[in-house]
């Protein structure tokens, strides 16, 4: 159900931001058909409704599409997520405060589950969430999304002081799901983009 309301939620918002988009599309068209009355802008200008409809139902389209790609999908419902580059998902059920790198794996074909983290710098800094489903024997790890090579360490000490070293983000600046979640998607996303 929360996936449905979330849906029809976000048709509403694209048709409004379309709606929107296709306005500044309009009264560009026309600001450049008045400059230049004999071009292309000013013969289109002339029918505004037609101009603003196919405009605003192209836009609409392509904002639909962009949702459910890698950087537009951030799930639907109880099912967000966070793209963090390099094709890797930071994904969460049901707003609970443990997260899951979707294609990560724990060496047993499970995804990795994940308390706190932050990338920083192309690197997930991440502290193992040991309280779910597996216990951890490291407590810390760091993921170098670009070569996809992860380190892990057995303690926070540990972990600070790698952190310190390679100007990464200490254990205390980690950040819950919902805390990076609001920082990705809110802002200029948010009121912008579906």
């Amino acid at each position: 159900m929360e996936v449905l309301v979330h849906f029809v939620f976000e048709l509403i918002k694209i048709s409004i931001l379309g709606s929107i988009y296709a306005s500044l599309v309009l009264v560009t068209f026309i600001l450049i058909g008045r400059k230049y009355p004999d071009s292309w802008f000013s013969k289109v200008s002339r029918k505004k409704l037609r101009l603003w409809f196919l405009s605003g139902l192209t836009i609409s389209i392509g904002l639909f599409f962009y949702m459910f790609t890698y950087w537009g999908n951030h799930g639907l419902g109880d099912g967000p997520q966070i793209p963090i580059g390099n094709g890797e998902i930071i994904s969460n059920t049901d707003w609970v405060e443990n997260c899951y790198l979707l294609d990560g794996n724990d060496g047993h074909g499970n995804g990795i589950d994940i308390a706190k983290f932050l990338v920083s710098d192309n690197k997930l800094c991440a502290k193992f969430d040991g309280e779910t489903f597996y216990n951890y024997k490291n407590e810390y790890f760091i993921l170098d999304l670009t070569t996809k090579k992860m380190k892990e360490f057995e303690t926070e000490i540990e972990y600070n002081q790698f952190a310190k070293t390679n100007n990464l983000p200490l254990s205390s600046q980690l950040q819950s799901f919902s805390d990076n979640y609001s920082d990705h998607w809110h802002g200029w996303r948010f009121v912008l983009l579906p």
